[in-house]
């Protein structure tokens, strides 16, 4: 994961949680910061932002609790679709 794609879900998720600042291993959800709501548009940014498919397998908590999980799972499905290349939009 190349730094700046971190720092975008790091934005994102600080500006959709009410902190500036969220450290990137916290479990967003059993922390209270995000709701289950909050998840559908967490999966649809990712999606959009690194133009990937997030099918129903992929819809676990696990896969979108913190920034490190996001990220870990944005790295998974590049290394599946693509080996792992990708441009911004």
């Amino acid at each position: 994961m190349v730094e700046d794609d971190k720092h975008l879900i790091r934005a994102f998720i600080g500006s959709h949680v009410g902190e500036e600042s969220v450290d990137d291993d916290v479990d967003l959800f059993a922390s209270g910061y995000a709701t289950s709501l909050f998840a559908v548009q967490l999966v649809m940014w990712v999606e959009q932002t690194f133009d990937l498919v997030v099918g129903g397998e992929d819809l676990d908590f696990a896969n979108f609790s913190s920034v490190d999980a996001v990220a870990a799972f944005v790295d998974g499905k590049r290394a599946t679709v693509g080996g792992g290349a990708w441009t911004s939009n």
